[in-house]
């Protein structure tokens, strides 16, 4: 396709992101003139049940066409990240590609969370097994039929954790501490050669520095990953992410290999708080 041409995949565009407490929307209609259309709803984040009325209300409040593409983003207090092991020897006779694959990701799920995680949602990392892969746990939709919920509006629609969206638009190392961040969250993920080796998230205000310098230095010295980097990812624009970034590149000044990750793109242009999409 020409360069002078758009990209008809992101024409007609709507992201919207699940705050705790709000969802905001952000619609890219077609045409060169066209400016963005917004909307905001409130909906109870403790209440998944709130959530399909709270999404059709900010949907009505946008212009919708048959073809455009949704991206859902949901903050990172709705969703569980975890490392899922590789197959064992005696499951390698498993079919990656199909059912099993589905149950073994839930039996790994119910044996972390309990009898709880039964119903709910998840995506797996798309990764050739044996290895190990990143399983994202969606509880907030095990009430909603996302997918009737969104096929009038879309021709393409996809539902994401914000901080896996964040690493797929980011080039990350074969090997390192990645860092991301949202207003009461910061997550960990480590990475050797490639391969997931763990992950982990702290729930804390970002201004709690030493505190989340002390979990830093503890997550890596129980991996024994202390000679390997640390990488902030920030999206460009996101000043609010930089600064908290360089404030703990402070604290740990001394005791690690730090360097900044940008991501390729912001994933929206919505600016209420220029971070991401948790509430402070």
């Amino acid at each position: 396709m020409s360069r002078l041409l758009p990209e008809f995949s992101v024409l007609g565009l709507t992201r919207i992101l699940v705050l705790s407490d709000q969802l905001q929307a952000e619609h890219i209609p077609v045409g060169f003139a066209s400016s963005p259309v917004f909307a905001t709803t409130a909906w109870s984040g403790a209440d998944a049940l709130a959530l399909q009325p709270a999404l059709q209300a900010v949907l009505a409040q946008l212009p919708a066409t048959r073809w455009q593409k949704i991206e859902l983003y949901l903050a990172d207090q709705h969703v569980h990240l975890m490392r899922l092991p590789a197959m064992t020897q005696g499951l390698q006779a498993f079919d990656w590609s199909g059912q099993d694959q589905q149950a073994y990701a839930r039996a790994m799920l119910m044996q972390t969370y309990g009898e709880a995680a039964r119903s709910w949602p998840f995506r797996l990392q798309d990764v050739c097994q044996p290895q190990d892969s990143l399983l994202v746990a969606i509880p907030v939709l095990q009430t909603l039929d996302w997918t009737a919920l969104l096929r009038p509006h879309a021709l393409q629609w996809q539902v994401q954790a914000y901080a896996c969206a964040l690493w797929a638009n980011t080039r990350l190392p074969k090997t390192g501490t990645v860092l991301t961040a949202e207003p009461q969250m910061l997550r960990l993920l480590q990475l050797e050669q490639g391969r997931i080796m763990h992950v982990a998230g702290l729930a804390t205000s970002l201004q709690a520095v030493e505190t989340m310098a002390d979990w830093v230095l503890r997550e890596r010295t129980l991996l024994g990953v202390q000679a390997s980097a640390c990488y902030w990812v920030t999206e460009p624009g996101n000043h609010r992410a930089l600064n908290t970034g360089h404030r703990l590149k402070q604290a740990l000044a001394g005791q690690v290999n730090w360097q900044l990750l940008p991501s390729a793109r912001p994933l929206t242009q919505l600016r209420q708080e220029v971070s991401h999409v948790a509430a402070a």
